[in-house]
């Protein structure tokens, strides 16, 4: 690593001071609290849905979610800590603060893998339920949990061979700023085009695919309750059974529709920032516009963490297997349904 120190002069649309405030808000309260919470919710759902059973797709690819999202939580918990360690010590070069702020840029860098496997994962659920309701007989025959699997770690594998080619020949310098008398980090000599140009593919092409699966998950919810209010008045007998199997796809419907829409509330942020940084070539760590860079990335990592958080709510109202399994397992008891 080379520690010489370069003057670097910051400027643009919000000040340092300004900055600073909403740094402490967001990497000191916000994100170690969501981070805390979000490793704690994960490992619940890791729990509940390997005692559920992993040979369902559905269970299979949540519980693969639920790992990446704890790896993202503790990755995010990280920085916040090492972000605290270097803010409370900052007193020249080489010392404590030298390596809580590259643990804090690692923490970063590294947390692009499981946010990418996240993503595939993501993507994944939401084509293969939207596939159940278009083609429900074709899609057990070929889309198998194992095929499933094959396909998110096929698309994960790629992703972390790209970031080691991108990241690899990558080092670290300090940059002094004069204004305060402070210096911090860069990571310089990454491939940064090359891994750009995939992130921002991959992102939007899965934020597209996503949206789009909503929607028809959504006509298909519809046209599903429309459906039993007509059959009403058909024999008990089958009026029931439809009625129970209705229930329990509509249940799954809302479980991958919710994860989804959470996602996509969730992504908005990273999509913002990535579209802005390819129309302003200003808008990064080193430009004229790196304040508000700095900002939208705390704020694109808040919303990531939250996306990351809040899926435990979901599955708990309306997954049922979930709901039992985890009052079993946590509280003891079953609950009634």
């Amino acid at each position: 690593m080379d520690n010489s120190t370069t003057d670097f002069v910051p400027q643009g649309l919000i000040s340092d001071a300004t900055l600073a405030s909403l740094s402490v808000l967001f990497k000191l309260i916000v994100n170690p609290a969501l981070g805390i919470m979000g490793l704690c919710t994960n490992i619940i759902n890791i729990v509940v849905f390997y005692k559920m059973g992993l040979a369902d797709g559905v269970t299979q690819n949540f519980f693969i979610l639920s790992i990446s999202d704890c790896c993202l939580s503790s990755l995010s918990l990280t920085s916040s800590v090492a972000y605290i360690l270097y803010s409370e010590v900052f007193d020249g070069l080489g010392g404590p603060e030298y390596q809580a702020q590259v643990v804090y840029g690692a923490s970063i860098l590294i947390g692009t893998f499981p946010q990418s496997v996240s993503l595939v994962t993501t993507v994944v659920i939401a084509v293969v339920r939207c596939c159940c309701v278009a083609i429900p007989l074709r899609v057990k025959l070929l889309m198998t949990a194992r095929r499933q699997l094959a396909v998110i770690l096929t698309f994960t594998s790629c992703s972390a061979v790209l970031l080691i080619y991108a990241f690899s020949p990558s080092r670290v310098i300090f940059v002094h700023n004069p204004l305060t008398n402070a210096s911090f980090i860069l990571i310089v000599d990454l491939k940064w085009y090359e891994y750009t140009v995939f992130s921002n593919l991959s992102s939007y092409i899965g934020f597209i695919i996503v949206i789009t699966c909503v929607i028809i998950l959504t006509i298909s919810l519809n046209k599903a309750s429309n459906f039993r209010d007509k059959t009403t008045g058909g024999p008990l007998t089958s009026v029931g059974e439809q009625t129970k199997d209705g229930s329990r796809e509509a249940r799954i419907i809302k479980t991958v529709m919710f994860v989804s829409i959470v996602f996509i509330l969730c992504y908005i942020p990273a999509m913002v920032l990535t579209m802005i940084g390819t129309l302003v070539e200003e808008f990064s760590l080193d430009g004229i516009y790196s304040n508000a860079n700095l900002l939208n990335l705390m704020v694109m990592e808040m919303f990531i963490v939250i996306n990351a958080t809040v899926n435990i709510f979901i599955y708990y109202f309306f997954n049922t297997r979930y709901r039992t399994i985890f009052h079993t397992t946590f509280k003891n008891k079953p609950s009634e349904n």
